[in-house]
């Protein structure tokens, strides 16, 4: 990837995450389980304004690293209820704990030795690394979503301790790893119920459209194809019927990360 185009990707990132980190009430998606609602910030942009000035070579004292940092910090500190509530259903347990330990210390970071900040960043993305082969060999989708609501934060957090510690070596290997892990997620919360529905009336051409049924239920279809010409988007059906899921942050997601050019 050249230099000229990994910048404007930096760029895109940084100034996404500068409008995104200091809002007092971060979007929320929609509900999951029971009231349970997801609280996200766009944890994408921070990783690639962090991530990207890293990997393009930028100093691991520039003041605009440092400040896109301090807002992934704000970030997991805003959010933190969130983030355990969704490590605590990790059927992992080696997973739930590690996850939950480094979103918990994670805003004391800058209260630690440097010594003790890069073995702990070490071991945050120790903890990154068990998580991707966690969702890379699971198969219940339940407990693909479960990790896929924590992965976002998770990410950023080892990111973000790295680059305070001064371990810049291995950015890339991160992000590998995170895209591999979103790339799980999506292919293992993708809907395989899914039918092309067809009808008729009389004196009306035919109407079709998919419709798909995640795992949880939730039923979602694609607009409707008039006439013989065209076909339904299956896709769209697939992608409506997850919402309120990991998945549609994780899809997201991977244009952006694959843009670093890892």
């Amino acid at each position: 990837m050249s230099r000229r185009l990994r910048n404007c990707v930096i760029a895109a990132g940084v100034a996404v995450a500068v409008a995104v980190a200091p809002v007092a009430t971060p979007a929320q998606a929609a509900p999951r389980t029971g009231d349970m609602q997801v609280m996200f910030f766009d944890w994408t942009s921070l990783v690639v304004a962090v991530a990207g000035h890293l990997l393009s070579g930028g100093s691991s004292d520039a003041p605009s690293l440092q400040a896109a940092v301090d807002q992934i910090i704000a970030a997991v500190e805003q959010t933190e209820r969130d983030i355990i509530a969704h490590t605590d259903l990790i059927a992992a347990a080696d997973v739930q704990a590690c996850a939950r330990q480094h979103t918990i210390e994670f805003s004391d970071i800058d209260n630690m030795g440097n010594t003790v900040r890069q073995l702990w960043a070490q071991n945050a993305t120790g903890c990154a690394a068990l998580a991707t082969s966690y969702v890379s060999t699971v198969t219940t989708p339940a407990a693909v979503d479960n990790i896929g609501h924590v992965l976002p934060s998770l990410f950023a957090i080892v990111v973000a301790a790295r680059a305070r510690a001064g371990l810049t070596n291995g950015i890339n290997l991160v992000i590998q790893d995170q895209i591999r892990s979103y790339e799980a997620v999506v292919a293992k919360l993708t809907p395989t119920d899914c039918v092309k529905r067809r009808t008729r009336d009389p004196g009306y051409p035919v109407e079709k459209w998919w419709e798909c049924t995640a795992y949880n239920g939730h039923v979602g279809s694609s607009n409707v194809v008039v006439g013989d010409l065209r076909e339904p988007n299956r896709t769209q059906a697939e992608d409506r019927a997850t919402n309120g899921t990991s998945r549609p942050v994780a899809k997201s997601a991977l244009p952006q990360l694959r843009a670093l050019g890892v």
